[in-house]
């Protein structure tokens, strides 16, 4: 049975070490092996723990559980930007889950509580550019590619990101 709910705190480890997986797989060959291989769950759990510990009034979490298992969350701030709305900031599920509809799932979570609890017609994220299987994902579920721009990763690089939108 799949379940929706709000993350509280006792997920942050969790959340945290699928989230470092999560990049393991695909930013390998990105982002930096020594990173990925050494420092990622140490800086994932950083992020994440300040998030459960300081969350903006805009950001929810929702875990997805299938049996009691955490497999997959989707982090997100209503009303982030003016013309974009509501910012999809980490969409993650666990490999051996992907290709079940799951990620598709959480992202239509967020749509409509952004519809329904803020008013918003819009959704949007960044995805890195060499992230070619979350590309082609994103625009499988009727994602539009609007701009690129660059991020500055935690392993000290620069990367080709793409802001994906939702209407």
């Amino acid at each position: 049975m799949v379940e929706l709910r709000e993350a509280v705190y006792e997920d942050c480890a969790i959340i945290a070490a699928l989230h470092a997986e999560s990049w393991q797989r695909a930013y390998r060959g990105i982002l930096s092996d020594d990173f990925l291989d050494h420092f990622v769950l140490e800086d994932r759990l950083a992020v994440w723990s300040e998030r459960f510990s300081a969350p903006k009034k805009n950001q929810r979490i929702v875990c997805l559980k299938l049996r009691e298992e955490l497999i997959g969350f989707v982090c997100a701030y209503f009303s982030e930007d003016e013309k974009f709305g509501t910012f999809i900031d980490n969409l993650h599920v666990s490999h051996r889950m992907k290709r079940n509809g799951f990620g598709t799932l959480l992202v239509d979570q967020i749509t409509s509580l952004s519809q329904s609890e803020f008013g918003e017609s819009m959704v949007y994220l960044w995805v890195l550019a060499e992230n070619r299987s979350a590309v082609k994902f994103y625009e499988s579920i009727g994602g539009k590619r609007y701009e690129a721009l660059f991020w500055d990763s935690p392993d000290g690089g620069k990367y080709k990101k793409f802001r994906y939108v939702w209407r």
